[in-house]
């Protein structure tokens, strides 16, 4: 839980300084709380090679402010409350929205990191990769949108930031980036580069669905699973997917390879991942489309139970299936002219024809076959010639003397 600043620090430091190894690390480092809320710079002193000493401070006491901030967290969390209880309020401010729409594709990964950090209670801190100071600030300003705390930390060109969950957090926004820029789109007088607004409209009966995976449709001839994986890793590179042909070319199956302790959970990252990925695999002309579906996994292949936008068969009762059942129409009876077949019939005894022609045909050569068979061994066939002749003349000159 505590941040350690061990000899495994220095492997990191000495790529970007000039550090031997009998002198001390001076770069500083970071020791919170337990609750993540009060925080304080160190000075490394890490050395290679030398362990650390056992007096040393690595963490803060909590005090009296920390253990207020979580009580009102607890408060919070039994009552349910989140910041984007109305349906109109956008959890994000003008600064990150600006930012987001600098780098849609981008910035999607990002946010995918933070829900990511978010859901998973065991972490207390993430740490980024060394980036540019734009992207930086990106970071900076989502990572107050969510409630956590950031630094930056090292210097140039490995700047990299530092995220901690403190007391304020109490989980990520209901709302992406993606819809978040939708509500806003007026007042940022742009257009979101990202789906129609009409797919976030839903009626206030409509049931909502545990979309536990991602279906590709209309997909490319000969499509292979070596063009699928690369792609869906470039869009979410936090999340592995399994990628699974359906049967009868019903598309492609993608789904998280890891295990999530509420269905709620799921569904939100995969609503926050389809944007990217569909995009990215209609660019390369890989499938037209990639909706949420649910799928039932309990068989031996998935099978869809729903998908997005379409009406479940599943669910489907009452009037519907009164309706479904009278829309058959009925169909008067035809009267034929008398004397005239069918265009079916004529075709028909044609076909008769000439499939008997054909055996009789087949029939003739069989024949023609069997009274042309050579005979294999012909000495014997000479022999029994001259015996028939033979035989002939002894019987004629016999009836002579006779």
């Amino acid at each position: 839980m505590h941040i350690n600043i061990v000899s495994r620090n220095v492997g990191r430091l000495r790529k970007h300084a000039d550090i031997r190894e009998e002198k001390a690390c001076p770069f500083k480092d970071i020791i919170t709380c337990d609750c993540q809320r009060r925080k304080e710079e160190v000075r490394c002193n890490a050395r290679a090679n030398v362990p650390e000493p056992s007096g040393r401070q690595t963490s803060l006491k909590c005090d009296d402010e920390c253990a207020r901030l979580e009580r009102n967290r607890n408060l919070a969390r039994a009552l349910h409350i989140s910041d984007d209880h109305v349906d109109d309020h956008v959890p994000y401010s003008q600064s990150t929205l600006q930012a987001y729409l600098e780098d849609v594709s981008w910035a999607h990964k990002q946010e995918e990191i933070l829900r990511l950090f978010a859901a998973d209670d065991d972490e207390k801190r993430y740490r980024f990769g060394p980036m540019k100071s734009r992207q930086r600030a990106f970071i900076h300003s989502l990572a107050e949108d969510f409630g956590f705390d950031g630094e930056s930390l090292d210097p140039e060109p490995h700047r990299h930031v530092l995220l901690f969950k403190t007391p304020k957090f109490v989980s990520a926004p209901m709302k992406t980036l993606a819809q978040a820029a939708r509500i806003k789109r007026a007042q940022l007088n742009i257009v979101a580069p990202i789906h129609p607004a009409k797919q976030e409209r839903r009626p206030a009966d409509e049931v909502i669905h545990d979309y536990n995976g991602l279906l590709l449709t209309k997909l490319k001839f000969a499509l292979t699973e070596d063009e699928i994986k690369p792609l869906v890793k470039k869009s979410a590179p936090a999340t592995d997917f399994d990628i699974i042909f359906m049967p009868n070319d019903g598309g492609v199956a993608l789904l998280p390879s890891k295990s999530w302790e509420t269905p709620e959970q799921l569904r939100i990252l995969l609503t926050s991942l389809q944007p990217t990925i569909a995009g990215e695999l209609v660019r390369h002309n890989i499938a037209t489309d990639a909706v949420l579906c649910q799928f039932d996994l309990s068989g031996i292949e998935p099978r869809v139970i729903q998908q997005q936008g379409k009406v479940s068969t599943t669910i489907a009762t009452g009037w519907s299936q009164v309706a479904a059942k009278r829309a058959v129409p009925m169909q008067a009876p035809q009267v034929k002219p008398v004397g005239q077949s069918p265009i079916y019939t004529v075709l028909g005894s044609r076909l008769a024809e000439v499939k008997r022609k054909k055996q009789e045909n087949e029939d003739n050569l069989r024949r023609q076959a069997l009274a042309q068979e050579v005979v294999d061994d012909w000495e014997k066939e000479v022999e029994q010639e001259a015996d028939e002749q033979t035989a002939e003349s002894t019987k004629n000159s016999g009836g002579g003397e006779a």
